[in-house]
């Protein structure tokens, strides 16, 4: 059989029709030539494409191999970085990257992200519990003073506990300050409210750490931690049953900290020097959020 190669006028009937919507077997139809042609010449378009892309920006993606780290370092961190430090160089955009990653033009992968993609699972919402008012010291997160949502202040603590292993007692507690996002990570070997609440009393005091509010979950771990907040001077806001948005910061540290312990892994072997470590990871770690500052840097602010 004869071959002959694509004329530069073929080639722009191709995309012309191809940008009409048509398929490759109908452009191939209307031109009279094969559709593996066409195939060919598309898939020879999108190699180009990726070769120049790796030229072009040969020395960003030297740079976001060797540093990114989906705990530590995202993609935002790696471009706000590079930027910084190789002014003048070309760099793209943090949606070029995300874009490149999607169409798989570079060697990251989704399953590489910071963040996965979440499950769509829709839960209805219950009916808000009745508080015993008779305690002014435990209250309703309804009545939580709305100051406390500017986070203008260092104190503001949300606390909830990380569970390991089905049918384990072990459990880590994790601290979160609302204002710096201050992580402090705690092991504790057993589930009773008592033994919560003199836990993290003891923590709090031993680390010296400014509490003017305490918000929880309706854990039965937590349901002693009301003696914690009378010996500290401070109020205890519940959240409503069901309404783990109500701790956000909370919810969305603990999910950094799963990047060190996964779901399903046990905490029974997890010793107290390691979640130091992991709280020093993140409380060192840029935050957009804080324009690409740590947790510490956040905290001197304020001091």
């Amino acid at each position: 059989m004869n071959y002959t190669q694509l004329t530069e006028k073929k080639k722009v009937e191709i995309d012309i029709l191809l940008k009409q919507g048509l398929s490759m077997r109908k452009v191939a139809s209307i031109l009279g030539i094969s559709h593996s042609t066409i195939s060919r010449y598309k898939a020879g378009i999108y190699k180009k494409r990726k070769i120049d892309i790796t030229k072009k920006y040969y020395i960003f993606l030297n740079y976001l191999y060797s540093h990114y780290d989906r705990r530590t370092n995202s993609i935002e961190v790696c471009v706000y970085m590079f930027k910084k430090r190789y002014k003048g160089v070309k760099s793209p955009t943090v949606q070029q990257v995300y874009n490149w990653i999607n169409k798989r033009k570079i060697e990251l992968t989704k399953d590489n992200l910071c963040y996965r993609k979440r499950r769509n699972n829709k839960s209805g919402m219950m009916r808000h519990t009745k508080w015993n008012l008779d305690n002014k010291t435990v209250l309703p997160i309804s009545l939580r003073p709305k100051y406390i949502e500017n986070r203008d202040e260092i104190g503001h603590l949300e606390i909830d506990s990380i569970l390991g292993k089905r049918n384990e007692q072990d459990s880590i507690i994790s601290i979160v300050d609302r204002c710096t996002r201050k992580l402090w990570l705690i092991k504790s070997n057993y589930k009773n409210e008592y033994y919560t609440d003199k836990l993290i009393y003891e923590y709090i005091i031993k680390n010296e750490i400014e509490v003017k509010s305490i918000t929880v979950d309706n854990g039965l771990e937590f349901s002693a931690l009301g003696i914690t907040a009378k010996k500290l001077g401070v109020k205890l806001y519940k959240c409503d049953p069901y309404c783990s948005f109500q701790r956000g910061t909370n919810e969305r540290t603990n999910a950094l900290v799963r990047r060190w312990i996964p779901k399903g892994s046990s905490m029974k072997y997890v010793p107290q020097i390691y979640l130091d470590d992991i709280c020093f990871e993140i409380n060192s770690m840029p935050r957009k959020i804080f324009d690409f500052k740590c947790a510490y840097d956040i905290e001197l602010n304020y001091d």
